[in-house]
C-alpha cells in the first residue's frame, strides 16, 4: 500500500501541470495562438475568443478525470505489478487526452484563418544573432561543484558507485544541453531586428538556468541517496521536496518566459510578421526538410523541439513515442520479477543464487557463519535492486546490518543469513520454507 501510494504521489499532478500548459497557449505569444501565427486583429476577435474559452473548459474537465481516476488507483489496487501497469496507463492517457481538446481547437482556428486570408508573404530579414547581448555566459565551472557533489558519497558509499556516477553524467550531459542545444532562429517574429535580440537574450538566460537547476537537484538526489541511507521514509520524503523545489524553479522560470514574450510581441503583427506554420505539425511537431538543423527551438517558452524531416529527427522522436509507449509494459514486467524463481544451491565449491538476471555467488571456504531466522531483520531498507510483494535482491540495510547482499521472498520463511570471512552478509531464502531449511543443511555440512 506505501509503495503504491508513493508511486502515485509523484505522478497525481501531472494533468494539472500539462493542462495548465496548454491552458496558456492561449495567451498570443510571439503572435502565436494554441499552435497557430494570427494577426494583430485576431485579438479581440470574438470567434476565436470563443473557441478558446470552449478550449479551457474542456482542458480542466480533462484535468479534473484524470486526477479523480487517481483515488480508486491508489485504494483498491494493492498488487504491485498490476499498478504499475495502470500506473504506465494513466502517464499515458494524461500525455494524449489533454491534446484532444488542443487539436479540436487547432483545427477550427485553422479554418478560420483560412477563411479570413490570415496569411503573410514569405519575407527574408537578416540578423547579426552574433552582436545579440545573451549577458555573461554561464560558466561550465558553476556545472562542475554539481558533478563533484554526486560523486563524493562513492567515499562513503560504494555499493551504489554506479548510480552516483550516473547522476555525475546526467549533470555533465546538462552542461551540454545548455552550452550546445540551443538556437535562436525561431526568435524572430516580425521585421523589429531588436525585437529579435531581445526575445533571443532572454529565452538563452533562462534556458541556461534550467539547466543549472536541473544539475544541482541531481547532486541534492545524490546526497539524499547517501546521507539517509538508513532513514528510507526521511530519504523519500526528502527527494519529493527535492522534486517540488525543482519543478516549481523549472516551471517559473519557464512561465517567466513565456510572459516576456507575450509583454514584448503584445504589438507585433498589425504589418508583415513571420508565420511558420506550414513547418509544425498542429503547432507541435516541426517538420521543414529546407532546415538543415536536427535540434530547434520550441515557438514558444524556452524547450527544444526535433526536425522530423531528418532521420536524426525521426530517431529521437521515434525513441521518445516508444518509452511512453512501452510504460505499460513496466507492470507486465516487475510482475515478471514478482514472480520470477529463486534457485539456490551448492554446487561444486561454491554457491549460487539466481533469480532473473540476477546472480550471487559465494566460495563455500569463504564462509565463516550461516545461521537460520524466522523473521527477515528489523528495518530491513532497499540500497539498490528490486523489492517487490514476493522478491527483494540487491543490496540493503537494515538495523543490525550496515550492507547486506538480499535475495529472497519476504513472505516465505524461514531466511539464511551468511557471513563470509570478509565480513560481508548474505540473506537468501527460496520460495520453498522446505528448500531454504534443507539449503541450510547443505550449506552447515559443506563448512563443518
Amino acid at each position: 500500500m506505501t509503495v503504491n501510494l508513493i508511486l502515485w504521489l509523484t505522478v497525481f499532478w501531472l494533468p494539472l501541470l500539462i493542462c495548465w500548459m496548454l491552458i496558456n497557449e492561449t495567451k498570443f505569444k510571439k503572435n502565436i495562438l494554441l499552435g497557430l501565427t494570427l494577426p494583430q486583429e485576431a485579438h479581440e476577435d470574438p470567434e476565436i475568443k470563443e473557441i478558446c474559452d470552449k478550449f479551457k473548459k474542456s482542458e480542466w474537465i480533462v484535468c479534473a478525470f484524470l486526477i479523480l481516476t487517481v483515488i480508486p488507483c491508489c485504494l483498491f489496487i494493492k498488487n504491485t505489478g498490476a499498478s504499475m501497469t495502470v500506473w504506465g496507463i494513466w502517464i499515458d492517457l494524461c500525455i494524449i487526452l489533454p491534446y484532444v481538446p488542443y487539436i479540436a481547437a487547432y483545427n477550427r482556428i485553422k479554418e478560420i484563418k483560412a477563411a479570413r486570408g490570415w496569411f503573410t508573404e514569405s519575407k527574408k530579414v537578416y540578423v547579426n544573432t552574433s552582436a545579440v547581448n545573451y549577458g555573461k555566459r554561464l560558466s561550465a565551472w558553476l556545472f562542475i561543484p554539481a558533478i563533484l557533489l554526486c560523486l563524493v558519497p562513492i567515499i562513503f558509499d560504494s555499493d551504489l558507485t554506479w548510480v552516483y556516477v550516473m547522476f555525475a553524467a546526467m549533470n555533465a550531459f546538462f552542461y551540454f544541453a545548455y552550452r550546445y542545444l540551443y538556437r535562436n532562429k525561431a526568435e524572430m517574429v516580425d521585421e523589429n531586428t531588436e525585437l529579435t535580440k531581445a526575445l533571443s537574450a532572454v529565452r538563452k538566460n533562462n534556458w541556461g538556468r534550467m539547466w543549472l537547476y536541473t544539475a544541482y537537484g541531481m547532486a541534492l538526489y545524490s546526497l539524499s541517496l547517501w546521507l539517509m541511507a538508513d532513514k528510507p521514509v526521511l530519504s523519500y520524503i526528502v527527494m519529493i521536496a527535492a522534486t517540488i523545489l525543482l519543478c516549481v524553479l523549472v516551471i517559473r522560470t519557464e512561465m517567466k518566459t513565456r510572459r516576456v514574450q507575450e509583454k514584448l510581441t503584445k504589438d507585433s503583427g498589425a504589418d508583415w510578421y513571420v508565420d511558420e506554420d506550414e513547418h509544425w505539425i498542429y503547432g507541435i511537431l516541426y517538420y521543414n526538410p529546407d532546415d538543415s538543423r536536427n535540434i530547434i527551438n520550441a515557438r514558444i517558452g524556452t524547450n527544444s523541439s526535433v526536425n522530423l524531416a531528418h532521420l536524426p529527427g525521426k530517431i529521437m522522436m521515434g525513441f521518445a513515442v516508444l518509452m511512453i509507449a512501452l510504460l505499460p509494459l513496466m507492470g507486465v514486467i516487475m510482475g515478471s520479477v514478482d514472480s520470477s524463481p529463486i534457485t539456490i544451491e551448492v554446487a561444486e565449491d561454491d554457491l549460487t543464487a539466481k533469480s532473473g538476471l540476477s546472480k550471487y555467488t559465494i566460495s563455500m571456504d569463504n564462509i565463516e557463519n550461516a545461521v537460520l531466522i524466522e523473521t527477515l531483520p528489523d528495518h530491513l531498507r532497499r540500497r539498490n535492486g528490486t523489492a517487490t510483494d514476493h522478491t527483494i535482491k540487491g543490496q540493503f540495510s537494515a538495523d543490525d546490518y550496515s550492507s547486506i547482499t538480499v535475495m529472497a521472498d519476504p513472505t516465505i520463511s524461514p531466511f539464511i543469513v551468511i557471513e563470509t570471512k570478509e565480513h560481508k552478509y548474505y540473506l537468501f531464502g527460496c520460495r520453498d520454507s522446505e528448500e531454504t531449511k534443507a539449503l541450510y543443511k547443505d550449506i552447515i555440512q559443506n563448512t563443518d
